[in-house]
């Protein structure tokens, strides 16, 4: 009986489609770097890229296709099982997307506004959210080793990148 669910399980479907979609990137990447493949010179023969293109194709779309289904039916069985669990899914997605957004504006900033304060800013106010989170204190009392954590990591990255690799950031 243990085996049938097993098999059923549409995190299976999701693992496979996973393994499938690396091979098919690998087969992508190799077909895309291989000039020899993408010459139109071969006439009325549509040429040595055709075949792998059709099966990377392939593979590629089946591999969409297992992890589509097994992502909808993985979310579907835990909403069926779990009472309350859109309303958990979206306030434990808050702060992964909030971070998203943060990096981005991080990111265009560096040019702005260089990469030492744009850098002290974000590391601090990250680390300050999650300390606090994790550990149930509040930022004040989290802010004088949050600073010299921060001061530490950002002056030994610059430092790094600068004199040791002599690349120039920020």
């Amino acid at each position: 009986m243990s085996e049938n669910l097993a098999k059923r399980d549409p995190r299976n479907q999701l693992a496979a489609g996973l393994f499938l979609m690396i091979w098919s990137v690998i087969g992508w990447l190799s077909v895309i770097n291989s000039p020899a493949l993408w010459i139109d010179e071969y006439g009325t023969d549509p040429g040595p890229g055709l075949l792998p293109i059709i099966s990377l194709t392939i593979l590629s779309l089946g591999a969409l296709t297992l992890i589509t289904v097994g992502a909808f039916q993985t979310v579907a069985q835990q909403a069926a099982t779990e009472p309350g669990y859109w309303p958990r899914l979206l306030q434990g997605s808050l702060l992964p997307a909030f971070f998203v957004i943060s990096l981005i504006v991080y990111i265009s900033l560096i040019d702005v506004i260089g990469f030492i304060p744009t850098s002290t800013i974000f590391s601090l106010t990250w680390m300050l959210i999650l300390g606090a989170k994790n550990r149930n204190e509040t930022p004040a009392t989290l802010l004088p080793p949050v600073a010299i954590g921060t001061s530490i990591g950002v002056g030994l990255i610059y430092f790094v990148f600068l004199y040791l690799i002599g690349v120039p950031i920020g």
